[in-house]
């Protein structure tokens, strides 16, 4: 797995003895590795004797992607919210502490920004991570790396304890300027069946725009959420529920 890993938009490309200087394992275990993950198809070795990922790991990610409920469910809803307020919208779930984007729809008015479908964020300075965060603090928050990303990021625990205390309650979630500056996002929880929440939905725009709708768009994003929730099968004010 962390052979794989290593393999990313910055770094497409290794040689066994660079990769096993960057993971640290003998070059003979790397080699026997890479040859390995060769021959299932999910890499392949260049003339020059290099590795990149092969087609196999382009098949696994469509079979995840094509069984991936969430995304197809959100992707409407997604779709209407950004045609609606012309800002980038995002869908995300949470692993090991750190945002995963798994959708990103943009509208006609947003600003061009690095995030892409698979990449990972700290959690602690994004209003979906926050959000998610919010509803698995026991198990993720005592692991967290408060890492700055500007000046604005929460780099103290029981700051962060305190919001996430108060997202739970409102709902909602925000990142004014923590992941980057100049933009501001808000994010909204989204549920299964069972009631768990298990992804969450945000818009992002500049904060000078932001400022200017934040009451409107803390609504619009609570709606969309709830849309998604109840496709997924969630019913807030039902005794039981019911699969998508």
């Amino acid at each position: 797995m962390e052979v794989l890993r290593a393999f990313t938009i910055e770094n497409c490309e290794w040689g066994v003895r660079e990769l096993a200087e960057h993971l640290g394992y003998p070059r003979s275990t790397v080699q026997m590795l890479l040859r390995t993950l060769a021959e299932t198809g999910l890499l392949i070795q260049t003339p020059n004797r290099r590795y990149r990922l092969g087609w196999g790991t382009f098949e696994l990610a469509g079979v995840f992607l094509a069984q991936l409920e969430l995304r197809k469910v959100a992707l409407p809803v997604m779709e209407n919210l950004a045609d609606s307020i012309g800002e980038i919208v995002h869908l995300g779930v949470l692993d090991l502490g750190q945002v995963i984007y798994v959708e990103k729809v943009e509208g006609r008015k947003s600003i061009p920004l690095i995030t892409r479908l698979g990449l990972r964020y700290p959690a602690h300075c994004t209003g979906i991570g926050k959000i998610l965060l919010a509803h698995n603090r026991e198990k993720y928050e005592m692991k967290l790396a408060l890492t700055p990303l500007t000046s604005k990021t929460i780099v103290d625990m029981k700051t962060l304890q305190e919001e996430l205390a108060q997202i739970q309650n409102e709902g909602v979630a925000y990142d004014r300027e923590e992941a980057i500056i100049g933009l501001t996002c808000i994010a909204a929880p989204i549920r299964d069946y069972t009631g768990k929440v298990v992804a969450g939905i945000s818009i992002s725009a500049p904060t000078i725009r932001f400022m200017q709708r934040e009451k409107q768009w803390a609504q619009m994003i609570r709606q969309a959420a709830e849309e998604i929730s109840e496709e997924m099968g969630f019913f807030r004010n039902a005794n039981v529920f019911r699969k998508s």
